[in-house]
């Protein structure tokens, strides 16, 4: 379900968001009816979980091993930029179009509790020892992507304990800073890469848009496999299509 968490900063329920995603992404979320939270350390950019300098390499870890993240692109109307970044040269992209008070509804039934919020792309020195705020920035080159971000965390459906009650708890048992490090390793092997949030379909997906260079066939397929779990959801052609083709 979602939760409200001050380091997260969640937009108008009436904005408009995008997930841009494969054709078989788009499956698996039909089929389970859920949404993918990948671990944070998964990810290509490597400065994912950026911390201030003060910060230690125990922090950084608990960031990077324990948060798990699923984006959308913030955006009144399809986004040409995000069709190339996001598509293939087989044509089977497609995008799926809500808002963030249709995602917040669909996360009602969920038992894990999720954050949602905008991505800072102001870099920070100081992060005000929440160990969440680093989930929620990022650097300035990637601005064009005007993420929404969702975050969960494996430890529990518990806030992550804040930087001096960490530190705190640590010392009471008697953990020097090599015993954390390892610590952190072998919760880094013991926690999954993903995990699946459930969403109500019908009240997450909005429409669906195929992507500009689609092959002729996907639009049958997207029709097959939302026919019995989303039938009212409005299947377009995007209109950057070249062929202008209508649904």
């Amino acid at each position: 379900m979602y939760q409200e968490h001050s380091a997260f900063e969640t937009p108008p329920h009436s904005c408009s968001i995008w997930r841009y995603m494969s054709f078989a992404k788009f499956v698996w979320l039909i089929a389970r009816e859920a949404l993918y939270f990948s671990r944070l350390d998964q990810h290509d950019d490597w400065w994912e979980g950026l911390i201030p300098k003060s910060w230690n390499l125990e922090h950084q870890k608990y960031i990077r091993f324990n948060a798990y993240i699923n984006s959308w692109h913030m955006n009144g109307s399809e986004s040409d930029a995000m069709w190339k970044l996001y598509g293939n040269q087989a044509g089977e992209t497609i995008a799926i179009k809500s808002t963030v008070g249709r995602l917040i509804k669909s996360l009602g039934n969920s038992p894990i509790q999720v954050y949602i919020g905008r991505i800072n792309y102001n870099e920070r020195n100081t992060l005000e020892g929440n160990l969440y705020l680093p989930v929620t920035c990022k650097r300035k080159p990637f601005r064009h992507e005007e993420e929404l971000r969702l975050c969960t965390s494996s430890a529990s459906n518990d806030n992550p304990p804040n930087l001096s009650k960490l530190k705190q708890a640590f010392d009471l048992l008697g953990i020097d800073r090599l015993d954390i490090e390892l610590l952190k390793d072998i919760d880094s092997e013991r926690n999954p890469k993903g995990i699946p949030v459930s969403v109500d379909l019908n009240k997450l997906v909005h429409e669906i848009i195929i992507c500009p260079n689609s092959r002729h066939s996907l639009k049958e397929s997207i029709d097959y496999v939302v026919k019995d779990k989303v039938p009212h959801a409005r299947i377009k052609y995007s209109k950057y299509d070249p062929s202008h083709r209508t649904s």
